[in-house]
């Protein structure tokens, strides 16, 4: 797998030929954020320790961060040849120690320091390694979970497929069954049977879900596991739900106690 990193074009002199020198596939472009893009998720920023100091009095430095954690999850700030910090005159030393806290408490941004150009290169290199592999894994297990997944959801689709010929049992009849309810046709029976798998399913999701009324206690729609299915309303479910628990002997009893009294 050959490494990638991308290098803002303004980077330029040592460093670039530093980069050229190394086994990657180096990409040249005038990037928006950041230096170098290692990854689809990391970005780094490249500060020599001078430039770092200077950064922090004409106020390029946290706004340059700031974009770089808005942009990308995994930024970070190289700091090349930190001992530059302190060499020239009149430095803040207590404002330059305040901005490393800040970038890398407040910010959450690592800072890596190295020694120079060609250290920095071969940081680069070793970050765009390592995240670009991990994440070229993370792809190839996906697929085999993908895969598996795939696999067993034949195996499971097989299974019924034979099962349901074993016993005599076709799509047709579970459509058929399903057409006895009230206001499901046969087209309506196969978007339940698709979603559902089989009838005692259906019949149990039409069990499990609720009538959504207003105050004043007429229906305006359903809540539960039917809410998702296109077409299915209170009306429905309600006559349905009637159909499924209603009691021919029980009324018969009730009726002649009405007559009786």
């Amino acid at each position: 797998m050959a490494i990638q990193i991308i290098m803002d074009e303004r980077e330029r002199g040592e460093i670039r030929q530093q980069m050229k020198s190394l086994p990657v596939d180096l990409k040249i472009h005038t990037l928006d954020v950041g230096d170098y893009i290692l990854s689809p998720r990391t970005v780094v920023e490249r500060k020599r320790g001078d430039d770092f100091v200077a950064s922090i009095f004409d106020q390029r430095l946290f706004l340059q961060l700031e974009k770089l954690k808005i942009s990308y999850p995994h930024p970070i700030l190289i700091l090349e040849n930190p001992k530059r910090m302190f060499e020239r005159k009149f430095i803040n030393t207590k404002a330059t120690f305040g901005a490393l806290v800040y970038v890398s408490t407040r910010l959450g941004i690592p800072i890596i320091p190295t020694s120079g150009i060609e250290q920095t290169a071969s940081i680069l290199f070793e970050i765009a390694r390592s995240e670009q592999e991990q994440l070229h894994e993370q792809k190839q297990q996906a697929q085999e979970q993908k895969q598996t997944q795939q696999y067993e959801q034949n195996q499971n689709e097989d299974w019924i497929h034979q099962t349901a010929a074993t016993v005599g049992i076709s799509r047709g009849d579970q459509t058929y069954f399903l057409q006895g309810l009230i206001d499901v046709g046969s087209q309506r029976a196969e978007q339940l049977l698709d979603m559902f798998q089989t009838p005692a399913n259906i019949l149990y999701a039409f069990d499990l879900t609720d009538i959504v009324r207003t105050k004043f206690g007429n229906p305006k729609g359903i809540s539960g596991v039917l809410a998702e299915v296109s077409g299915i309303g209170p009306k429905i479910v309600d006559r349905n739900q009637n159909l499924l628990h209603f009691s021919y002997k029980q009324a018969k009893k009730e009726k002649k106690r009405v007559k009786v009294n």
